[in-house]
């Protein structure tokens, strides 16, 4: 019994390592590629609000090509695409338009003085995951530390957005904590182009990855970049993958793909706008997740709007992490660790189209989603208490927004951080 026994338990031993493998890899781990020939499909801004709670249902195809096995090297600017894709934007030398004249010491994504040396150097792109674990267990690292951050609806499951998750740009500060960092999407391609930025990432789905490995962005797929990065082996695969502001500069140096990035910015003003007061920005109502239910609630003693997710403050935490920096490396953890709840000086909501793709993102089926924000489409704006209703408008992905009244007048952002919300065209939040 114990010769036939032992090779019984051993084979049942290795199939539930590979089973919790499998599992805790779904998000990373590519899916298999699309088997079929895409068509070239045009992408059209229209201003006709879709329903409040529909998905739009057209796919967009992706290309069908083998994903790299190593990294290519990003490029400063690269010609057209070799592969006509529709979900590909079109990358031409940076910055696309001229830059105005600013003082050498004002941040242009924030407005605030900062020292001049450091806007000499290549903004980071972090995607930091939001599942409600990450929230209720306070593993978020360095998000309250981000210049600016995107938040984006990601992957549709049947009729249902799967969750939401940040963009988190990163120029003035490095946060010592970075995380938990999580996959790419393709919605990355709207927002990193327009910073020329590294895009830090936990790998990403073969049409994915694919895509990426077409672009000239400095791409730090961990995939490829493993010593840039750290596991946290206390968390579960939703929180477990970290890094560093200050690591991932060494690593962008050590490439050889540090590099001062000219940015065309925001307008700022001080002044608070004419607008109508709101003191409360809730987006609670479908499509947009449930456990993603998140509230902006006006503190006037600090002039900046508190952030809370399912009721509960959202807290941020802030820590020193450091590594042996090797593949699989873990991550150790030093110092005090304190609690912040996350804040901003602007809120902006940004309407935008919502398209499902053929790109397959898990083990589930979910499919990734498109997010058009070139052309132009409805915004809300909400500082110092008040809301301003308007418009944003770019031409390309490498362009910053411009942002205008109901009047078509500019708009300007209060210095200090900025939250952007993309939600469907039609959406409606709840404001107080």
């Amino acid at each position: 019994m114990f010769f036939i026994a032992r090779p019984i338990l051993i084979i049942g031993i290795v199939l539930a390592a590979l089973s919790l493998a499998a599992c805790e890899a779904a998000d990373a781990t590519p899916t298999p590629r699309p088997t079929w020939t895409p068509r070239v499909v045009t992408i059209v801004v229209t201003p006709t609000p879709e329903p409040t709670n529909t998905i739009a249902p057209t796919p967009v195809p992706v290309a069908v090509v083998p994903v790299p096995t190593s990294a290519p090297a990003p490029r400063v600017a690269a010609p057209a695409p070799v592969v006509n894709d529709p979900l590909l934007p079109k990358f031409a030398p940076f910055p696309p338009v001229p830059i105005p004249a600013r003082p050498a010491n004002i941040n242009p994504l924030t407005g605030l003085q900062v020292d001049p040396a450091v806007l000499q150097r290549r903004p980071i792109v972090a995607r930091i995951g939001n599942d409600q674990i990450v929230r209720t267990s306070n593993w978020h690292a360095g998000l309250s530390q981000a210049d600016l951050v995107f938040e984006e609806l990601i992957d549709i499951l049947g009729s249902q957005y799967a969750n939401t998750r940040y963009s988190a740009v990163y120029l003035t500060n490095d946060p010592p904590a970075l995380g938990p960092i999580r996959s790419g999407r393709i919605v990355n391609f709207q927002i990193v182009p327009m910073f020329d930025a590294a895009l830090a990432h936990a790998g990403a789905s073969n049409g994915t990855r694919w895509l990426f490995s077409q672009s000239p962005m400095v791409n730090l797929d961990e995939y490829f970049n493993q010593p840039a990065f750290c596991y946290d082996t206390r968390h579960g695969y939703q929180g477990r993958l970290y890094t560093s502001a200050v690591r991932i500069r060494e690593w962008l140096k050590q490439k050889g793909w540090e590099a001062p990035v000219p940015l065309y910015g925001f307008n700022f003003s001080t002044s608070a706008p004419a607008g109508s007061p709101v003191t409360s920005i809730a987006l609670t109502k479908a499509p947009w997740p449930t456990w993603d239910a998140l509230q902006w609630k006006y503190d006037a003693a600090s002039g900046s709007y508190l952030r809370f997710a399912t009721n509960s403050p959202h807290m941020d935490s802030l820590y020193s992490l450091t590594a042996k920096w090797g593949n699989g490396a873990d991550c150790v953890t030093a110092g005090k660790e304190t609690q912040v709840q996350i804040r901003a000086a602007n809120v902006v909501i940004l309407y935008a189209p919502h398209e499902k793709t053929n790109i397959i993102e898990d083990s589930n089926n979910a499919v990734s989603v498109h997010i058009t924000l070139t052309g132009q489409g409805n915004a809300q704006f909400f500082r110092d208490g008040v809301s301003v209703s308007g418009k944003w408008a770019r031409g390309t992905e490498q362009e910053f927004f411009k942002f205008t009244d109901s009047a078509g007048n500019p708009v300007s952002l209060k210095p200090g951080i900025t939250w952007f919300e993309i939600v469907p065209v039609g959406y409606q939040p709840d404001l107080k």
